[in-house]
């Protein structure tokens, strides 16, 4: 499916620029970005309903100290 998208001069010269550095077409710039910034809203999301879960429930939270000396690795 083809997707039309508009930038102005200075965008698309940026956007041209970026892709000719890591040799990437536009449209493989485009689509990553979009991709990567769908993902980390979807990980946001979903760290908020963890960090909602946990504050809830009352879930005891430990550092990485904390759990390593608990299992004997510190």
């Amino acid at each position: 499916m083809a997707v039309s998208v508009r930038f102005n001069d200075s965008e698309l010269g940026l956007l041209k620029e970026y892709a000719s550095l890591y040799n990437l077409s536009i449209s493989d710039v485009i689509r990553k970005a979009t991709m990567e910034m769908i993902e980390d809203s979807m990980d946001v999301a979903i760290l908020e309903a963890a960090m909602d879960h946990i504050s809830k429930d009352k879930t005891k939270m430990y550092t990485f100290e904390e759990a390593g000396k608990e299992l004997g690795f510190l």
